[in-house]
């Protein structure tokens, strides 16, 4: 499905649940707290679906980093998310500076508690920095304001084109923040989250980058590394002393192959929308049986952590030659124990 058709789904979605992107809202809750383990694990912060749980909703605690990374995160997206869907359902969607401060604000201020971010919180960093997992240089920090003024200013010219293409648009700056690299810490998520921003701001719905394998890390890392030569170039020039303008940022992501992570963000909207639809569908259906690779898909959870479920007789199953089926209700059944508090 392309982003035209995509979008329209999305419309009708909302139509039919004006509360779609809430915390409220079990279906979307279900997808980002999927969001928010693949994320962290992208950065080498790992929580099982059981420890998510544990913080977000038992109030307990993990290590301090992992605890802090989730609860940072789960405050940070909640709420500029559902800011965003407003600003869209009135037509008025737009950013500004004080929207990518807010989210690196709400998202390390755990972290900033245990100390284990030292900076401080919204602000643009005040030395240059190394990012891991890449093979550029960020922009020297003398140059961080006035550069991210510039490319709010190109965002909110483009959002108002009516030639604008949102997937296009939301690959392109993510790709452009994550190369600028603005912050200390914390530039990975608070990108991401800034993505969905973007992508819900223009009618579509939060994203989960996959992250929990390092088969999919590698393949989101692959399509930044794709897309960031030209971005770089344009902060080399930066650093020299040209003077940024929106025409510059137009022309060097005219030139920059974004291709890859287009996929990736098109790719993770369908799935969005397949599970949203689907679990009005099933719900209505709970006594169907299925293949356990078939619910492992849908609910995203692996078949090697189902199995395990079954061995330890806390979803009951049956098997038919090689094969393990599941009814719907007791897959229902066992994640409404944990999702009771939402």
């Amino acid at each position: 499905m392309d982003e035209k058709e995509l979008k329209q789904e999305f419309q009708q979605l909302k139509k039919n649940n004006i509360h779609l992107i809430a915390v409220a809202n079990s279906e979307w809750y279900t997808l980002f707290k999927d969001e928010i383990r693949n994320s962290i694990a992208i950065e080498g912060i790992f929580a099982n679906r059981n420890e998510l749980l544990d913080v977000l909703e038992k109030n307990k605690r993990t290590n301090d980093q992992k605890t802090s990374a989730i609860l940072g995160y789960f405050e940070s997206a909640s709420s500029v998310y559902e800011y965003a869907n407003n600003l869209y359902e009135q037509n008025e969607f737009s950013i500004r500076l004080s929207d990518i401060r807010q989210i690196h604000t709400l998202l390390m201020r755990y972290e900033k508690q245990v100390g284990s971010f030292t900076g401080k919180l919204g602000d643009f960093r005040n030395e240059n920095v190394e990012v891991t997992q890449s093979r550029f240089a960020s922009l020297n920090y003398m140059f961080i304001r006035d550069t991210i003024d510039i490319y709010v200013k190109w965002l909110n010219k483009k959002l108002v084109d009516k030639k604008n293409d949102p997937m296009k648009l939301a690959a392109l700056s993510h790709i452009l923040f994550e190369t600028i690299h603005p912050f200390r810490d914390g530039n990975g998520r608070a990108g991401r989250i800034f993505l969905s921003f973007i992508l819900i701001g223009s009618g579509y719905t939060n994203i989960a980058i996959k992250g929990t394998q390092k088969i999919d890390r590698d393949k989101y890392y692959e399509a930044m590394e794709h897309g960031d030569d030209e971005f770089e170039k344009m902060l080399r020039l930066i650093e020299k002393g040209e003077k940024l303008t929106v025409k510059d940022i137009d022309e060097f992501a005219y030139r920059t192959d974004s291709s890859l992570l287009e996929k990736i963000i098109l790719e993770r909207l369908n799935h969005s929308l397949t599970r949203l639809k689907q679990k009005q569908i099933i719900q209505q259906n709970l006594e169907a049986v299925i293949p356990l690779r078939h619910a492992a898909k849908f609910y995203n959870y692996s078949q090697d952590y189902l199995r395990n479920l079954i061995n330890k007789q806390k979803l009951p199953a049956k098997k038919k030659g090689k094969l393990w089926f599941v009814k719907i209700k007791d897959i229902e059944k066992y994640i409404a124990s944990f999702d009771k508090h939402s």
